[in-house]
């Protein structure tokens, strides 16, 4: 479920007020979350179960059981056939070939078609795909700054010149809408995680924050590794820095990201240990804006990072997309107005959202993802 500081820890530095609207927006996001949550996993589950009910209705009773001893038997057998000394001289590509051929061979004494198996399997992907699918209505792609500098140098007066250190404010704009630049070190911040799976995933989360480098990091780890029929996972987290906000008027928060990426690397092992299985695992990772406050209903995301595979092999990747040190851009607005003249805490960060179905394919999934905020300029759109 959700893990959250409260603003008595993390945000204490800022004015009370500010605290105080934090807090309230806190519980409600915790509470929308859990509701997500708990949907999720009763929708998940009852897609899973209503595959598996397809399956033993394809192969009956008895050879659903059958198949099912079938199936551990040999995953023992190989376990015990790669065990020292004859293991060592041993294949695994050619023990496990034998494996599946003997699951070959069952499905073919009963008559069981690999197609019917297919149709199972890929209905139960595709409606797996939609239970977990993130539900964020505020979400653009982000940019590479390097490749877009035209755009970025019109965004912001700030961007004609290099930044200073802390926090900045438009000489001659007295406007409500001037931007202002918060740079580190910042002093607030804040993190959650919400966990998707059944009982044979096991997923994770490692954060990194060091809010006065603007130092913030996710890493989200999904495990099955001894997959059975269908079964499936999702980790959500973020990690953000925070600082406050005054707004000269009322309207929607707008923000400039400057984000240096650090590491990017998404990373994916499979094992297939059945002729007929299937996997499909995501991972995602964004920039974040949040406004912590009762009126704005959800974080605002772009998109920097994306990996999807689906696959019914053995297969490791690595890769990494985003270059290292390379800096990029995000321009978001909150999902919802904020009052004039009352102090606000902003939210910068990094999030990321893994998701994985499979089904006799054991899953390795890491997404790792750390950024260093360059700075946040913030104002209230016009």
């Amino acid at each position: 479920m959700l893990k959250t500081h409260t603003t008595s820890q993390n945000l204490r530095h800022f004015p009370v007020e500010a605290q105080r609207m934090a807090d309230a927006a806190i519980q409600e996001r915790e509470e929308r979350l859990r509701t997500i949550s708990n949907a999720r996993n009763r929708k998940a589950a009852e897609v899973a179960a209503g595959a598996s009910d397809r399956l033993r209705r394809l192969l009956g009773d008895d050879n659903w059981a059958d198949l099912t001893t079938l199936m551990h038997q040999e995953r023992l057998a190989l376990r015990d056939l790669l065990q020292p000394p004859h293991g060592l001289e041993s294949t695994f590509a050619d023990l496990n070939e034998a494996r599946k051929q003997k699951a070959d061979a069952f499905l073919r004494a009963r008559k069981v078609r690999r197609d019917e198996l297919a149709e199972i399997r890929e209905d139960y992907h595709e409606a797996m795909a939609d239970v977990l699918a993130p539900v964020d209505a505020h979400v653009t792609p982000g940019f590479h700054l390097s490749s877009h500098l035209d755009r970025w140098l019109r965004l912001s007066p700030f961007h004609a010149h290099a930044l200073p250190w802390g926090v900045i404010i438009a000489d001659g704009d007295p406007g409500p809408h001037r931007w202002e630049v918060h740079r580190p070190p910042f002093f607030g911040f804040n993190f959650g995680f919400v966990p998707v799976r059944n009982d044979n995933f096991i997923v994770d989360r490692m954060h990194t924050l060091n809010p006065s480098l603007g130092d913030v990091g996710i890493t989200v780890t999904m495990d099955d590794g001894d997959a059975g029929d269908f079964d499936y996972a999702s980790g959500d987290g973020f990690s953000a820095i925070a600082f406050s906000f005054t707004p000269p008027t009322a309207g929607l928060v707008e923000v400039l990201i400057d984000a240096q990426s650090v590491e990017a690397t998404h990373r994916l092992r499979t094992e297939n240990e059945w002729g007929w299985s299937n996997s499909t695992t995501g991972q995602g990772n964004f920039l974040m804006l949040d406004v912590l406050h009762p009126s704005v209903a959800e974080p605002s995301y772009a998109q920097m990072s994306a990996f999807h595979l689906q696959t019914d092999d053995d297969s490791s990747h690595v890769r990494e997309n985003l270059t290292r040190g390379a800096h990029y851009f995000a321009h978001l607005f909150s999902a919802g107005p904020v009052p004039a003249n009352e102090p606000v805490i902003v939210c910068a960060g990094t999030r990321s959202f893994d998701l994985s179905g499979t089904n006799d394919v054991s899953i390795h999934s890491r997404s790792d993802f750390r950024w260093f905020i360059s700075s946040v300029e913030v104002r209230i759109s016009p």
